[in-house]
């Protein structure tokens, strides 16, 4: 009888709990595959990827979000927790002999200080790894240029639909709208995630402020990380009806009801190279508004017209032109484009 094939085994770090779909799935889909065994690793922002290695002695370790085993709120204690990172990365690689393996969400953090110091330790980080994966072939010119690594050094493999992750009980559409004050008649265009500047929210209003597109509102939920920035997106929307502001986490099981009530959903951002929010999107088939921008040109390629350039007031001209089945369409149409893509075909990247 031919010898049965030794699965690899493959701890994931940092651990992001149950709570965080990507991981969580992305673990999951590697193990149907039946040639890998995935595992978190040891939760520990200080000392994980040492205690990783010691314990269960991986055969190779996938990073996602590498910036949490260093990068502090205060600029002393990140400065400090930088020896220990790469220690811990040299230790793993050289010492215990494990191969390393990165995913980066995006070439450059997001919103975080002192980016010439994240540079260099990502370029550090990438000159360690076996290979990086990235989700499109389109960040491949920038991840080669940022971490300064060659093409080789790159594997393509785009992640897979959060469909079926989160509830998709019946929604309370005409309820939610009522208690929202939106009226019968106005399509609703949905933003929903963290609030944080980066993410072009106050930007978005004041187009939409200026525009004052017909029978239209603009629905703000999330979470704000920073009260002045808050402050000056409610002075923005002061006086608009059509615009309405959530501020707050939305529980999961509230989810339906906000995509259902959506007749489209809108992701301004300034800077970004993928999104879960966009997925997610597509997920509850729903046509996105977003920049022409890194994975989600590959992402959104369905509905092309809807992507924007320079700045939101593209998409929304757009957007005001097209029925509710038209959008609906679209919504279909990328719900059919995000479910092409399996969380187990990652595993195709570590038999390479």
């Amino acid at each position: 009888m031919p010898e049965t094939q030794k699965k690899i085994r493959l701890a994931c770090l940092p651990v992001a709990g149950i709570g965080n779909p990507y991981q969580h799935l992305m673990m999951e889909g590697l193990n149907r595959s039946g040639r890998i065994h995935a595992f978190n690793g040891v939760h520990d922002r200080f000392f994980g990827i040492f205690r990783t290695c010691l314990r269960f002695r991986p055969d190779v370790i996938h990073f996602d979000w590498e910036t949490s085993y260093y990068y502090r709120k205060y600029p002393l204690l990140t400065l400090a927790g930088l020896p220990l990172f790469m220690l811990q990365v040299l230790l793993a690689r050289f010492v215990f002999g494990v191969k390393l393996v990165w995913t980066p969400h995006n070439i450059q953090p997001h919103d975080l200080p002192q980016p010439g110091l994240h540079r260099l330790v990502r370029r550090f980080f990438a000159s360690q790894m076996q290979w990086i994966r990235l989700f499109s072939e389109l960040s491949l010119p920038a991840a080669m240029k940022e971490f300064r690594q060659k093409k080789e050094k790159f594997r393509i493999q785009p992640e897979g639909s959060y469909a079926g992750w989160y509830p998709e009980t019946e929604s309370l559409q005409s309820g939610l709208r009522k208690q929202l004050g939106i009226p019968e008649d106005h399509k609703v265009l949905l933003y929903l995630g963290l609030i944080k500047p980066y993410k072009g929210v106050l930007e978005l209003i004041q187009s939409f402020a200026s525009m004052k597109p017909a029978n239209t509102s603009l629905l703000i939920c999330g979470k704000s990380m920073n009260a002045a920035y808050l402050e000056k997106i409610r002075m923005a929307a002061t006086g608009n009806p059509d615009i309405i502001i959530l501020e707050g986490f939305v529980p999961e099981k509230l989810l339906p009801d906000y995509y259902s009530l959506a007749s489209a959903v809108i992701l301004p951002f300034k800077k970004i190279e993928n999104s879960g929010s966009v997925i997610m999107a597509m997920g509850y088939k729903k046509a996105v508004l977003a920049p022409e921008m890194g994975v989600l040109t590959q992402r959104l390629c369905r509905q092309p017209q809807l992507l924007f350039r320079h700045n939101p007031e593209e998409a929304l001209e757009k957007f005001a032109s097209l029925s509710q089945a038209e959008l609906e369409r679209i919504g279909r149409e990328n719900y059919d484009e995000v479910n092409r893509y399996r969380w187990e075909d990652f595993a195709d990247c570590f038999s390479i």
